[in-house]
């Protein structure tokens, strides 16, 4: 029989199965995967980031551990699920890092907890996505199968030997529909500006994310502390240039960690 912290939805472990809890964190980082991502991506990050930042990389449902369970396709209905596992966790200072699709998740539940009147992060860290209002890429995940499987190899997110297997490709499908879902979630009329800043890493060779679309995350905050980098490696730079993107997130949380409460 399942306890009730692995049988709940809510259940922290559930939503943070690789998170190390620190006895007394400095800050917690929230890292949202890309489209298709797991939290996989972020193994190893712990080490590369500052002494006493508590890494909570977040599992959505669909994959991994959590295959059995049906994604989320819809933001408002994913982040009514997920607040519930971080309220919890915001004890401390926390940062969001969101990449891709997980930018615009990130976006939302700092929008949440600020209409709520809730803790704020110290920052956002957003990678590899423009600001919904500048979204102009087709919304691929309702296209026909055929066609939404050959834009799901323009992405180069998806392994090729999922491609190759067709049992395991029906297997991820639904994960990856409901994921560029969220990730292709328009504004609703006048969303609220934010009040915390913002930073934000792109790559110059992104075929997906225009670099002037990165600016646009300005007028998503009323905070002057917006920042953009760029890095090499096109729109997966998460891969390719994990040190050099760690690095520069360290020097981001410490200048944020500076003016923490």
């Amino acid at each position: 029989m399942q306890s009730a912290s692995t049988s709940s939805p809510h259940a922290p472990d559930r939503w943070f199965p690789t998170r190390k809890p620190l006895t007394d964190p400095r800050l917690r980082l929230f890292c949202l995967p890309f489209a298709g991502g797991s939290v996989a991506i972020y193994n190893q990050w712990s080490q590369g980031l500052p002494a006493g930042v508590e890494l909570c990389p977040v599992q959505l449902p669909g994959r991994e551990r959590r295959l059995s369970e049906k994604p989320i396709g819809d933001l408002a209905a994913l982040v009514d699920a997920l607040l519930p596992a971080i309220a919890p966790l915001l004890d401390r200072p926390f940062a969001f890092f969101g990449y891709s699709m997980g930018a615009r998740i990130s976006l939302e539940l700092a929008r949440r907890l600020q209409a709520r009147n809730g803790p704020r992060p110290v920052g956002l860290l957003l990678g590899a996505a423009g600001p919904p209002s500048l979204n102009t890429r087709d919304p691929i995940h309702l296209l026909p199968e055929a066609e939404f499987i050959a834009e799901l190899r323009r992405y180069d997110g998806t392994p090729e030997e999922i491609f190759q297997h067709r049992e395991l490709l029906e297997l991820v499908l639904p994960m990856l529909r409901a994921d560029f879902g969220i990730a292709f979630t328009a504004d609703g009329p006048q969303p609220p500006r934010l009040e915390v800043p913002i930073s934000v890493v792109g790559s110059p060779e992104d075929k997906h994310v225009p670099t002037a679309n990165l600016e646009g995350w300005r007028n998503e905050t009323r905070s002057e502390d917006v920042r953009v980098r760029l890095f090499p490696g096109g729109h997966f730079f998460i891969k390719s240039q994990r040190d050099a993107l760690l690095a520069y997130i360290s020097e981001e949380l410490n200048r944020w960690m500076g003016r923490a409460p």
